[in-house]
């Protein structure tokens, strides 16, 4: 064999090598995909696929022993910590920026007026026969006295002004990094929540193992089959959209705050994800808060039923709505009973759920850990998120609602 053929059949072993590699090394690298990115009913089916074999890999390492759940309970509720203290920080310096931008204009307010002040002292004399109209030797220095201590204070206030102004400025800048950061770490963690969740159920309102999240891709994989979608489809095609919302309504016809979105010291100090709706009883009617597409249910009071396993948040809905053009996914959490399926189109006036949390719902729900009386937990999230921790790392305030410890009593009723 001469030299010229045997370098094409290096090249071309080559070549071949490398076509290869694309199709064996690439999917060790890309990271799985979850429900809600899914776009094609395959790509459902893969993320089902996906799911049941990590559930197999994670069986086939046995059961973990009491010190090894009790570790990734802890590392659950330092995760929640780390993006609880984060989201906390931010909320600290806009109020002190806000404190910042009142002391400002208090201090600016105050040398408007010395100016003034000044202005009126050194025009037509009036500066001199404030200092020579005087009694006595001692009354004169006085007088000058106390014009020379008012305008030392006139500068030290404008020197104060200048520093709390280039504070302030300093500090929105520290606030844009810390949102960037804040995002961050909310990705990372919910990644680390969502590993850990597989097999255990967290401190917080509602928890998912990896049950749950089978259970959804089974559910979404039926829905758009029974509507007709192919595995090629795009899905939001196929299913012709969710509807469109242009106002926000309330779950419940009156209610009142109970724990507020953001920090609480509930279990040592965490981030709460979502607002509590209590002062009303078990059984009481749970409205769909627009126009929307039920996307998952997970019904603990059946799984407690034929397993006797207990869920942390209980009975849980997700609904996506179109609100204003933008979409979100509102999470109805701790629910008694349950009035739809996956796939329902619900309205603003349909009865979706009713209100559990209470003595009824300890059978499958987890007192004292999840939730400690009755009350509805409503959680709502930027974008499609079929999961807790998704549902968390995306979350916003509910819009519209009053203050911890006030009631609203309407479903339009708005607080600013």
């Amino acid at each position: 064999m001469n030299i010229k053929k045997l370098c094409n059949y290096f090249i071309r072993y080559i070549f071949v090598f490398l076509l290869l590699s694309v199709y064996i090394l690439e999917p060790m690298s890309v990271k799985a995909m979850e429900i809600e990115e899914a776009e094609t009913l395959q790509d459902l089916k893969n993320v089902l696929a996906d799911l049941k074999r990590q559930k197999r890999e994670s069986e086939a390492e046995g059961e973990m022993t009491q010190g090894e759940i009790n570790s990734k309970r802890q590392e659950i509720e330092q995760a929640n910590k780390d993006i609880a203290n984060a989201k906390n920080d931010i909320e600290n310096a806009k109020a002190q920026i806000e404190d910042y931008n009142q002391r400002i204009a208090e201090l600016d307010e105050q040398t408007q007026e010395l100016m003034n002040f000044y202005q009126i002292m050194n025009g037509n004399n009036t500066y001199m026969e404030f200092i020579t109209d005087s009694s006595s030797m001692t009354e004169l220095i006085m007088r000058a006295d106390a014009i020379e201590q008012l305008s030392k204070y006139n500068q030290e206030k404008l020197i104060e002004l200048e520093d709390l102004i280039e504070e302030n400025e300093s500090l929105q800048v520290d606030l844009l990094k810390k949102q960037n950061e804040l995002e961050k770490k909310i990705e990372e963690n919910r990644v680390k929540i969502a590993e850990l969740e597989n097999n255990l159920a967290g401190i917080v309102d509602a928890t998912e193992t990896i049950d749950d999240r089978i259970t959804y891709a089974e559910q979404q994989i039926k829905y758009y089959e029974d509507i007709g979608c192919k595995d090629s489809d795009i899905l939001s095609v196929c299913e012709g959209g969710t509807g469109y919302n242009s106002t926000w309504l309330k779950p419940l016809t009156k209610a009142y705050v109970s724990s507020a979105y953001g920090w609480r010291s509930f279990n040592g100090g965490s981030w709460h994800d979502g607002i509590d709706l209590a002062g009303i009883s078990e059984g009481t009617p749970v409205y769909s808060i627009g126009t929307g597409v039920v996307r998952a249910i997970r019904d603990a009071k059946t799984k407690w039923e034929t397993t006797g396993e207990k869920s942390c948040g209980g009975n849980i809905i997700y609904v996506e709505y179109n609100i204003l053009g933008k979409t979100y996914t509102a999470m109805y959490v701790h629910v008694l009973d349950i009035n739809v399926s996956v796939g329902d189109r619900v309205g603003p006036n349909t009865v979706i759920a009713t209100v559990g949390g209470g003595s009824k719902t300890w059978n499958w729900d987890m007192k004292g850990k999840c939730t400690t009386g009755t009350h509805l937990h409503f959680q709502l999230s930027e974008g499609v998120n079929l999961s807790v921790s998704s549902n968390d790392a995306h979350s916003i305030e509910p819009p519209g609602f009053p203050n911890k410890g006030v009631w609203f009593y309407s479903r339009t009723q708005w607080f600013d």
